[in-house]
């Protein structure tokens, strides 16, 4: 016959057995930060990418310096590449990508700047956010993403 110490030791051994495992993996886990370029100057106030366990926070990549950059097929192609460049730094690839954000200077560039992206995820698409927004130094276009590694 069961008693309730005997019962309760048995609820904290087996209750132990199963949250161990949670508890040991959550404290595993830690932020790392990675840089496709660790040489950029100046340094931005932000870091390139970020992972979290399995997850990879990419951050936004624009325009400015694309070899077009009044062309938004070329400015597209050239944050795609920037965001490629920081995915493979860490570890990661384009068919990993989970999430996308893109924010576009003007939305009339919508239909053009979906050429590029469906060229670029042809297979298994990930989840998208497009908006029309403001874009620092006058890029027509900002890419960020959330992947796996």
């Amino acid at each position: 016959m069961m008693t309730r110490r005997s019962l309760a030791a048995s609820a904290a051994v087996i209750g132990s057995a199963v949250f161990s495992p949670v508890v040991e993996a959550a404290t595993k886990l830690a932020k790392k930060i990675f840089a496709a370029d660790p040489n950029t100057t100046p340094k931005p106030p932000y870091s390139p990418a970020v992972a979290y366990g399995n997850l990879l926070f990419v951050s936004g990549k624009a325009s400015y310096n694309a070899p077009n950059p009044k062309d938004i097929r070329s400015c597209a192609t050239y944050a795609f590449d920037a965001v490629e460049k920081e995915l493979k730094n860490a570890g990661s690839s384009m068919e990993k990508v989970l999430k996308v954000q893109i924010f576009l200077a003007d939305i009339k560039d919508y239909a053009a700047m979906n050429e590029i992206f469906a060229a670029r995820f042809a297979v298994e698409p990930p989840a998208r956010t497009t908006v029309a927004a403001i874009i620092p130094r006058d890029s027509l276009i900002e890419i960020d993403v959330v992947a796996y590694i």
